[in-house]
C-alpha cells in the first residue's frame, strides 16, 4: 500500500512536469490534448501551445506526443487500418508472436495491404513496439 501511495505521488509530479517553458505546458496538457481527440503533435500543438514559443522544446514533445499517441490506440484497441480492420491489439499480438519487421507484420494481420493510407503510422507503431 505504501509503495502504491509513494508511485500515485511520484507519478502526479511526472505529471505535473512543465515540458515547455515558453507557455508552461505540462506533461498533463499534453495527455489531456490526445484524450481530448487529437491525433498529431500539430493537432496537440493548436491546444497547448507546446513548442509554439522559442521551439526548442519542439522535438522532444513530438516524440512524447507521439507515444502518447501510439499508447492511447494500443490502451482503447483502436482499428489502424480501416480496410481489414485491424486494430491496435493485432499487431501488438502480431509483434508478442515474433514478427520482427512492419512487413512481418504485415503477412501476419494485413495492415496497410488495402489502400495504403495506414502505411506510415502503422511503421510507427510496429516502430514503437519493437523497441520495448
Amino acid at each position: 500500500m505504501f509503495k502504491s501511495i509513494i508511485s500515485k505521488f511520484i507519478k502526479s509530479k511526472e505529471e505535473d512536469k512543465v515540458v515547455c517553458g515558453c507557455y508552461k505546458v505540462t506533461v498533463q496538457d499534453l495527455k489531456n490534448a490526445v484524450k481530448n481527440g487529437a491525433k498529431s503533435f500539430e493537432d496537440v500543438q493548436a491546444v497547448t501551445k507546446v513548442g509554439a514559443g522559442c521551439g526548442h522544446c519542439v522535438e522532444g514533445n513530438r516524440e512524447l506526443v507521439n507515444e502518447l499517441i501510439i499508447r492511447k490506440k494500443i490502451d482503447e484497441n483502436q482499428i489502424v487500418c480501416g480496410c481489414f480492420k485491424v486494430t491496435a491489439g493485432d499487431i501488438v499480438a502480431a509483434v508478442k508472436n515474433g514478427a520482427k519487421s512492419f512487413e512481418d507484420v504485415q503477412a501476419a494481420t494485413k495492415v496497410g495491404t488495402g489502400c495504403g493510407g495506414c502505411i506510415e503510422g502503422n511503421k510507427t507503431l510496429v516502430g514503437y513496439l519493437l523497441k520495448k
